[in-house]
């Protein structure tokens, strides 16, 4: 008896324990007559039971909260995404994209799919890419802009590429850089003239 009843205490000990290490699968057998034990036995187990449910509980209300954080995270990266690649509606099917600051494989790869999106989207037929922002142009980021051009060009728009520095265009012709899929002109509303005179509409007064 004695014995019973000190292996009984020790079971309670070790669910006890284990349940401050949030495993509270080990509840109790029972005696099948009640006894000095039974009640905290009993007693336990229903701890046990009710920590499980307040558990299940916490977990599931952590995995919304997750899921909220996630899809939070993901709308800021695509507002980031958008501001880092503004394309501008100048006119019908004339769209511009003003490129400002560094750009890497994964910045040029998001350019190219929204650029590329936006004119199908909208039947583009002339697009300018400015590189008025753009403060160094390596053998990498000149051969982004190329690429973004020819893309553009065998989707049927005619492409420009503007705010090219004297130190850019040295570069480009250093590196001996094919900008022959854009036009390239000096100022955005250079381009801009152009496009207008094209497309035979009334160019906006400065």
């Amino acid at each position: 008896m004695v014995n019973d009843f000190k292996e009984r205490i020790e079971r309670i000990v070790t669910a006890l324990a284990k349940a401050t290490c949030q495993d509270f699968d080990h509840t109790l057998e029972l005696a099948e007559k009640e006894d000095e034990l039974f009640e905290l036995e009993v007693g336990v187990n229903v701890l046990l039971q009710d920590l499980a449910s307040s558990k299940r509980s916490n977990d599931a209300a952590l995995a919304q909260i997750e899921a909220k954080n996630r899809e939070i995270a993901e709308r800021q990266s695509l507002a980031l995404r958008e501001l880092a690649t503004p394309i501008i509606s100048v006119w019908s099917g004339v769209l511009a994209l003003p490129v400002i600051g560094i750009v890497d494989t994964a910045r040029s790869a998001d350019m190219m799919d929204s650029l590329l999106a936006r004119v199908v989207q909208e039947q583009a037929t002339h697009v300018i890419i400015d590189i008025t922002g753009v403060g160094v142009l390596d053998t990498r980021t000149a051969d982004h802009f190329v690429r973004m051009a020819k893309a553009v060009v065998l989707l049927g728009s005619r492409c420009f590429l503007t705010g090219m520095s004297p130190a850019i265009a040295q570069t480009l012709a250093q590196l001996g850089v094919d900008t022959s899929s854009a036009r390239t002109v000096r100022r955005l509303s250079d381009a801009l003239q152009i496009v207008f005179a094209e497309l035979a509409v009334p160019a906006p007064q400065a």
